[in-house]
């Protein structure tokens, strides 16, 4: 414990020695290194050293001439001075839509970009027989940003996109033969997976590259931790027939824990049993066995008794500042429990030190496992796909690894909450986890 307090003293004399000198540099390497100090703080729940953090941030802040009313009231807050209360935006109400701006063709699917992040609710999906041709169709509450385009694809026969209403863009895609697409949700892009004569080609691909490489032995130098939501006090969501959040992301987390064994990874835990964990201890724990990898798993709820049968599918998040009104809901369900210590200020500051390496890594990870958990389950069921999205889940937060949160599924819809509770369907979702880790791992290294 003395080694780590005067390391940490060390710290704040380094920060305090560079802020005070004249150069610009030193300035903004004593910045840095009270970002670390604070975050360290955080996730220690150290009240002293995060006020010593703050008070140098916003000293060096003003050298550099940076932004530091989040500092300032975050240090009120702690020292119990003036509180600074949040300006709240208002909820303006207007008609602008998003819009299409480009497009991209990529080995087995389509990417498009908007100028602005869109939600699944602003897409919808089906398929259509008009004669001899299957179409497989999106509408999305967009404009179109260029002309319309007619164009012939590698895995369809013709793509279309268009203007088909005044806030409505029309994607088609058009065959000979059925169309069974899927789209993840990232931001502002839209990528949409395209099945051709009944295998996915971009799995069909990727999988003969893998078998070459010789998986047990090299995936032994990673190391994952597995994380079950809630447990013991903390039931989580309580859905169809009673069932608990707890237990049945308990016994898919076991799963994935022994799929993962059977790799060759080195695989740890959070919990085995029912019983609690703070949120700050699971990634406190992933970071002290050096984790390359840290993945929550955790069944979704709808609302409010109405929306149960409506409300279903799978999504994936990764940690940052939420998007959507519907990503603030979901985080604030699974963080309800454990938020001591996190004030509307702390989160805020947190959210602007996020490492963007490790974001993008995260992201990545999240499309790769939400990818392949539908590829698997899609063999016996349909399931609708979520998305990927970002989201503000304090489970993530103090990571220093790429770091996910899976919701499996809808425990609150019948049909859902009966598969979560069946080991066919939890084994499917766990080979999806380890064939998302594998593509993930492989990217990652060409």
């Amino acid at each position: 414990m003395a080694l780590t307090l005067f390391a940490k003293n060390v710290q704040l004399e380094k920060a305090k020695y560079y802020c005070q000198l004249s150069s610009k540099n030193a300035q903004l390497k004593a910045y840095n290194l009270y970002k670390s100090i604070y975050i360290k703080s955080l996730i220690d729940n150290n009240k002293k050293e995060k006020i010593e953090a703050l008070q140098g941030l916003i000293e060096c802040s003003k050298k550099l001439r940076l932004k530091y009313d989040d500092y300032k009231r975050e240090l009120s807050y702690l020292t119990g001075s003036k509180i600074y209360k949040p300006k709240l935006a208002k909820n303006k109400t207007t008609t602008q839509n998003s819009t299409l701006t480009s497009y991209r063709l990529r080995s087995g699917y389509v990417q498009f970009f908007f100028n602005r992040s869109i939600d699944t609710k602003d897409i919808h999906h089906f398929t259509l027989k008009k004669g001899s041709f299957y179409k497989d169709i999106y509408d999305i509450k967009a404009r179109l940003g260029f002309t319309k385009v007619i164009k012939k694809l590698r895995t369809v026969k013709k793509m279309k996109i268009a203007q088909y209403k005044q806030n409505i863009v029309r994607i088609v895609f058009e065959n000979s033969t059925p169309i069974n697409s899927h789209f993840t949700l990232t931001n502002n892009r839209l990528d949409i997976y395209l099945k051709k004569n009944g295998s996915w080609s971009t799995f069909k691909k990727y999988r003969k590259k893998v078998q070459v490489i010789p998986q047990v032995i090299k995936n032994s130098s990673y190391t994952i931790v597995i994380d079950p939501g809630h447990g013991g006090k903390d039931s989580g969501a309580i859905g169809y027939k009673r069932k608990k959040e707890k237990d049945i992301v308990l016994a898919i987390a076991k799963k994935v824990y022994k799929a993962l064994k059977n790799e060759g990874y080195k695989v740890y835990l959070t919990r085995r049993g029912d019983y609690f964990i703070t949120l700050r201890n699971r990634t406190k724990f992933a970071n002290k066995v050096r984790a390359n990898l840290f993945i929550s798993i955790h069944a979704n709820a709808a609302p409010k008794r109405s929306k149960y049968l409506a409300m279903h599918g799978l999504e994936t998040f990764y940690l940052s500042p939420a998007r959507s009104a519907r990503a603030k809901r979901i985080a604030a369900l699974e963080n309800r429990v454990d938020m001591q210590g996190m004030n509307y200020y702390s989160k805020n500051v947190y959210l602007d030190f996020l490492n963007r390496e490790k974001t993008i890594l995260s992201n990545k990870l999240a499309i790769d496992i939400q990818k392949n958990i539908l590829y698997n389950l899609r063999k016996r069921y349909r399931v609708k796909d979520g998305g990927v999205r970002p989201g503000p889940f304090w489970v993530l937060v103090g990571a220093q690894m790429p770091s996910i949160l899976i919701e499996v599924g809808y425990i609150t819809n019948p049909t859902e909450a009966t598969r979560l509770s069946n080991p066919v369907y939890q084994k499917l979702i766990a080979k999806g986890v380890v064939e998302g880790v594998r593509s993930y791992f492989h990217n990652i290294e060409k």
